[in-house]
């Protein structure tokens, strides 16, 4: 079986552009979550701010209301259940570590982020999953990178997020680097970026999340993100024979069955 791990999507959001406001309920999400262990996620990810492109800051107070009584809910659950938090605010962050939370997803890439506390979360033996992001939601498709920006650009990134992480203690089986597809990128650009994150995946710690993009949506012509679902499924598939660390989706059953498929 692929080593992959899957990590399930519950945006605790009423914007997000896949299913925005469907799990903004904390016992919709606690459902959701349900759901998605059953179908086959090794982690889960919470997301109390939407990512998408022009998506509103969402001010630090509120975002820990809709993460409280989640992770209050989730401290009691089995202490096999892996969760990781998609949050770039450092205030968020430092609240974590009261809570059984594995993984923090930052898609700001850490540049927010003091090297005390991140000393502190590799001494609690946690994980940290820097994503690359060109700008911020709100401009980051004005002028998105073009393949030839974008090589050396994450080339950098690579380089320089590793070796900061690693200077500040974590191992290097603990830093998940993801390239941002679709964060700032124009779609000849995303397709190289995942080109180039399959072939370093046997090296390097690599988590991807394209599930139901729009990018996939415009080089194929489909509209809807929930019919994005089956060409998503093909690039994940992709994803798992190359040993990608974390695969980000919202399909978790589909792709679990692909990866049970891979057990010899």
């Amino acid at each position: 079986m692929s080593a992959s791990l899957i990590m399930g999507i519950v945006n605790v959001t009423p914007d997000s552009f896949s299913d925005g406001g469907r799990f903004f309920a904390s016992d919709s999400a606690l459902a959701q979550i349900d759901r998605l262990l059953a179908d086959g996620a090794d982690l889960i990810d919470l997301g109390a701010e939407s990512s998408r492109p022009n998506a509103p800051v969402v001010p630090l107070e509120e975002e820990w209301r809709r993460l409280q009584p989640l992770l209050k809910c989730l401290d009691q659950r089995d202490s096999a259940l892996r969760i990781s938090v998609d949050t770039y605010k450092p205030e968020i962050m430092r609240r974590l570590l009261d809570h059984r939370v594995e993984i923090i997803n930052d898609i700001r890439g850490a540049h927010q982020v003091d090297d005390s506390f991140l000393k502190a979360w590799a001494e609690a033996g946690r994980c940290y999953l820097p994503m690359h992001m060109h700008r911020d939601p709100t401009t980051m498709q004005l002028e998105p990178l073009t393949r030839a920006q974008a090589i050396p650009i994450l080339d950098e990134f690579y380089r320089t997020t590793q070796a900061r992480f690693i200077d500040l203690g974590f191992d290097r089986d603990k830093i998940w680097l993801d390239p941002g597809i679709g964060f700032g990128k124009n779609d000849q650009a995303n397709l190289y970026l995942i080109e180039d994150a399959l072939r370093r995946a046997p090296v390097t710690p690599i988590a991807l999340g394209i599930s139901r993009k729009s990018f996939i949506g415009r080089l194929l012509d489909i509209e809807s993100p929930i019919e994005r679902d089956a060409p998503s499924k093909m690039l994940e598939l992709s994803f798992l024979f190359a040993g990608v660390k974390v695969v980000r989706t919202h399909n978790v059953k589909h792709l679990s069955r692909l990866k049970t498929l891979l057990a010899p």
